[in-house]
């Protein structure tokens, strides 16, 4: 076997060993839970990583984007059992009937009514005018379950 044919051999497998790990990934991120606990790895890297010495090294700092949500339960009625959940850790509930919770680029929101057996209609009454994920008078039916509300996304600067 001459040398050409070793180099084309183990770049074909290369190619073949990173189609396999790009499959991975896309079937990993359509996992819910799967994208979130990467997404809580993420986080708990970035904190293990303090960002002056990510400056130091790469001499930059990432300005993240921060926003606000604000998200009423449309019943007349508190529900402490009822979470809103940020980046897979409970963040507030809805024990006054309405949470306010500050955003970042990237965080993932999702609804936990698991521990309520009745249908709850929540809506986006009020957001940062930079988030283009939600819009205001956005309204969601859940019964029962977690609901993934979405990934935040800000607008593009110019």
């Amino acid at each position: 076997m001459g040398f050409l044919q070793k180099v084309e051999k183990f770049f074909i497998n290369l190619t073949v060993i990173i189609l396999i790990l790009l499959l991975t990934v896309q079937i990993l991120m359509r996992n819910e839970t799967a994208y979130s606990k990467l997404k809580e790895m993420e986080f708990s890297i970035r904190n293990i990583i303090q960002e002056d010495a990510v400056m130091r090294v790469f001499g930059y700092r990432e300005l993240a984007e921060e926003g606000y949500i604000v998200i009423e339960l449309m019943q007349d009625y508190s529900l402490p059992q009822v979470w809103l959940v940020k980046n897979g850790q409970r963040v507030a509930n809805f024990a006054d009937g309405s949470v306010r919770i500050n955003v970042r680029d990237g965080d993932l929101l999702v609804l936990d009514c698991s521990f309520c057996n009745e249908v709850l209609w929540f809506e986006i009454t009020d957001l940062s005018a930079s988030i283009k994920t939600w819009y205001t008078g956005q309204i969601y039916r859940i019964h029962g379950e977690e609901e993934k509300l979405g990934v935040v996304q800000f607008y593009d600067k110019l």
